[in-house]
């Protein structure tokens, strides 16, 4: 298995604009397992950061749309870093965020199903022949993105005039001034308006990009148990790319931030994508990708951790005698590749795969 946070990956292309530290060390440590997606790598090749390697499979989505995904995050990120080396090379004040933010959104209209932008039309009959689109939007019950995404539509279009474009751009620079646009978009565009009631536990992880106070384990259990996670894990990796791509140079502590987001996102995705393939192999009743994730973080989790604890978790959950060594021996292979920032130091790792190693002689010893 390939690790998830391995020391280095593959050097990056000569074309690449340099990259900060902290896209740097991001590049380093994420290199997810699964094969590479070939259309993916191809469209990233002269990106800075190496997001080619993420397994499609671990986002249950088709090979156009997760290409589309990877692309978000390649363009974002390696635009927000050549972004300050241009503004410094041209002596040019910083774009207002608002014009950059009107950009990309202009950019994203292109890969909106017209299915998607009729659905939303229909909640307003007559809506080109209206003096103010915004007001009908409100009242018709849209969120900030679904109203930037059919106001940035209609002003794509060139179709408004007069007093009809100007207040549908005066509405569309209040949205963009908002925080949540963004993740609201990008939920519509996967979930429609059934993706509402699922909003909360997405905007509560997409408000947490600037928190640093938790702990790696902590934020992949709440990936763990998020409902429908891989479409919401999709969407909440869109629009930080999203982001990324719309913050103008000087908001590298907001970058910072931002990346981190990603760069846990993407581990989880690694590590769930390692886990599945370790239920496939173990064939075992009732143990999935998902059963080996909560396992793993429980033993994570363990402020002490013994051979005997690990004797009883395995019996537990294996109850085929002839499975165990092999379930043992998976979950050690995975605490192996498991980042870092995972353990509270390097002592817990060393501490847990000795634990791992006694408990496997001893299954050895029960087998003979």
């Amino acid at each position: 298995m390939n690790p998830i946070d391995q020391a280095g990956t593959r050097p990056a292309p000569p074309t690449a604009a340099p990259a900060s530290p902290v896209a740097t060390r991001l590049a380093r440590e994420i290199v997810p397992a699964g094969s590479a997606l070939d259309l993916a790598q191809d469209a990233l090749a002269d990106q800075p950061l190496d997001f080619g390697n993420m397994p499609r499979d671990s986002v249950a989505v088709s090979a156009g749309s997760f290409a589309e995904t990877l692309e978000d995050i390649g363009f974002a990120v390696g635009t927000r870093m050549r972004e300050p080396q241009r503004s410094q090379a041209s002596g040019s004040a910083d774009r207002p965020r608002r014009r950059t933010m009107l950009q990309q959104l202009v950019r994203q209209i292109g890969s909106v199903s017209a299915t998607q932008l009729d659905d939303l039309r229909r909640r307003i009959p007559g809506l080109d022949e209206l003096e103010d689109a915004g007001d009908a939007m409100r009242s018709a019950g849209m969120n900030d993105g679904e109203m930037a995404l059919l106001l940035g539509a209609m002003l794509e279009e060139g179709k408004l005039s007069g007093a009809r474009r100007r207040h549908a751009e005066a509405r569309l620079a209040t949205v963009l001034s908002g925080d949540e646009w963004a993740l609201q978009l990008f939920s519509h565009l996967e979930f429609g308006r059934s993706g509402h009631a699922g909003l909360a536990a997405l905007r509560q992880l997409y408000q947490r990009a600037a928190t640093q106070d938790r702990h790696l384990i902590q934020w992949f259990e709440e990936f763990r148990r998020l409902p429908d996670r891989q479409r919401k894990l999709k969407t909440l990796i869109r629009a930080l790319a999203f982001e990324l791509s719309s913050e103008g140079p000087a908001m590298d502590t907001r970058l910072a931030a931002v990346i981190t987001d990603l760069k846990r996102i993407l581990q989880f995705l690694g590590i769930e994508d390692h886990c599945k393939r370790c239920a496939d192999r173990l064939q075992a009743p009732d143990i999935d990708g998902d059963a080996l994730i909560a396992a793993l973080l429980e033993i994570i989790g363990q402020s002490w951790l013994s051979a005997a604890w690990l004797d009883g978790q395995t019996q537990k959950m294996v109850h085929d005698a002839s499975l165990r060594y092999h379930h043992a021996k998976g979950m050690m292979e995975l605490v192996k590749l498991l980042p870092d920032d995972c353990f509270d130091d390097a002592d817990q790792r060393t501490t847990i795969l000795d634990a791992f190693s006694e408990h496997l002689e001893a299954l050895i010893d029960a087998q003979t």
